[in-house]
């Protein structure tokens, strides 16, 4: 006699989380997890401005560009977080060392141009203060994160999809992509510059100060490229490897 119906029914297959979905979401908890030990070990007060970007609601701004960013690249095809096919000298050990070749020149060329003092005067401050370590290692760490959100995984994949994907249809990927690549990379250095009506650009040494957005644009066009190439994780690399060395190392 024949088994019941019911028996031969097989369930669905449980869908298991990727391993990119695991990566993004511990991204995410990082930045959860920055912000109980923030908590716990009270990161003296150097700015206020340095203490509020662990507000829960930058927290939350910041999950949900790192949420929508990822589905965006996941839309025009870029490689997952944890992509299988991506391997992992290309993915971190790569993108790593080219942080730190970036971050040694950012260090040199901002001790040169005493960039410090210039953006001290630019924001109207007698002295820019930085937040002493260990403490350095949880504030730097987690901007760098945030940074690397804000700069390169939500506004490359959104603007490459929408205009690529809505505007265009997809009919010029590449050409799509290079040209928000380099019109993106942009925005970092000029947030910086043009703060407080450009003052930055006003101080002495402007030529150093120049020489400085300039390789900080660079930075961020090559993290663009390697988010393209080898995913989200690889562009992260590269700023927190940089970050290493510019802003904490190199204020010890």
């Amino acid at each position: 006699m024949s088994a019941p119906v019911e028996a031969l029914r097989l369930e669905p297959p449980r869908r298991k989380m990727s391993a990119s979905q695991k990566a993004l979401w511990g991204v995410v908890g990082f930045l959860v997890l920055a912000k109980l030990i923030e908590l716990v070990v009270h990161m003296p007060v150097v700015n206020p401005s340095q203490t509020a970007i662990f507000a829960w609601k930058w927290i939350a701004f910041f999950a949900i560009l790192a949420l929508l960013g990822s589905g965006f690249a996941h839309i025009i095809t870029f490689p997952g977080m944890w992509d299988p096919a991506v391997d992992n000298r290309d993915r971190i050990w790569k993108p790593l060392g080219i942080g730190l070749a970036f971050g040694a020149a950012l260090l040199a060329v901002s001790h040169a141009a005493r960039f410090a003092a210039a953006q001290a005067a630019a924001i109207g401050s007698p002295s820019l203060l930085h937040v002493p370590f260990p403490y350095s290692l949880l504030f730097y760490l987690y901007t760098g994160v945030c940074s690397s959100i804000f700069y390169c995984l939500f506004p490359i994949a959104f603007t490459v999809w929408f205009f690529g994907t809505l505007l265009l249809a997809r009919r010029w990927p590449r050409h799509t992509f290079w040209t928000m690549a380099v019109l993106v990379s942009f925005w970092e250095p000029l947030t910086m510059a043009g703060r407080n009506h450009w003052a930055l650009l006003r101080q002495p040494h402007v030529a150093g100060i120049v020489a400085l957005l300039a390789l900080l644009y660079a930075a961020d066009f090559t993290a663009a490229c390697l988010f393209r190439r080898f995913g989200f994780l690889a562009a992260l690399a590269l700023r927190l490897s940089l970050v290493v060395v510019w802003n904490i190392i190199g204020k010890v």
